[in-house]
């Protein structure tokens, strides 16, 4: 029964991983679309890759059972897609800018946490939600990788 939880909260951790990355595929051709920022598009690329070798790696990880291929897959999902997509994209790069843009702040202070043209202004609900959403789900995803790193402990033990 412990074995078979451990899959089943690996497999809820890599589906977290694939709806942030899908969400963030989205969000960033879309802003390369709206505002004529193609380089906004290298995270679908980048992603997608990063997110083919989380498949391999829980692929292998069933097969083989090595622990280290779980390990790599673990950090990487994390870092990649809860930490610098959800925490720091999500978080910073848009509910925060959000918040403080419309909190009242000054624009010229504003613009120095948040400069042009990495940071628009945000006027495009799409866009900002879509932001804005990643938050949750990259906090999510963050979860999930915690709840396999507690199950595979408890199946050590």
């Amino acid at each position: 029964m412990k074995h078979q939880n451990h899959f089943t909260r690996l497999y809820q951790s890599l589906a977290w991983t694939t709806g942030c990355y899908a969400l963030t595929s989205f969000h960033h051709y879309y802003g390369s679309v709206v505002y004529g920022t193609p380089w906004r598009a290298h995270v679908v690329v980048i992603g997608g890759i990063t997110l083919l070798l989380c498949f391999v790696l829980i692929w292998l990880y069933h097969g083989y059972q090595k622990k280290y291929l779980r390990n790599i897959y673990l950090v990487i999902a994390l870092v990649m897609f809860g930490v610098l997509i959800g925490l720091f994209e999500g978080f910073y790069n848009h509910s925060i800018k959000v918040l403080l843009y419309y909190s009242g702040m000054k624009v010229n202070n504003w613009r120095s946490l948040f400069p042009s043209p990495t940071y628009e202004i945000p006027k495009n609900i799409v866009f900002e939600s879509t932001g804005i959403l990643q938050f949750p789900v990259g906090a999510a995803q963050v979860y999930s990788i915690y709840k396999v790193y507690k199950s595979y402990k408890i199946k050590e033990q």
